[in-house]
């Protein structure tokens, strides 16, 4: 089975073009909550790698809970 990921607008730091990324959910969710993992965003066009910042977070947290609220029902259950 495939790990769920989730896609979210990254701005690369070189040339400011922005550009949509793909992050396993996982990654995301240590990143936001547990705050154990430094989350490592990259841009495409010029193949940077950076620690997300709390400005950074703080928009990631957004399209993470928009994400989660636009799962069907049955996965937003408790199990």
């Amino acid at each position: 089975m495939k790990e769920p990921t989730i896609q979210f607008p990254v701005t690369c730091p070189l040339c400011r073009n922005e550009a949509l990324g793909e992050y396993p959910v996982a990654d995301v969710a240590d990143a936001l909550l547990a705050r154990t993992k430094a989350l490592q965003l990259r841009s495409r066009c010029h193949n940077q790698h950076w620690t997300a910042d709390s400005d950074e977070l703080d928009q990631i947290r957004e399209y993470l809970g928009a994400w989660l609220t636009a799962l069907p029902s049955e996965f937003r259950k408790a199990k």
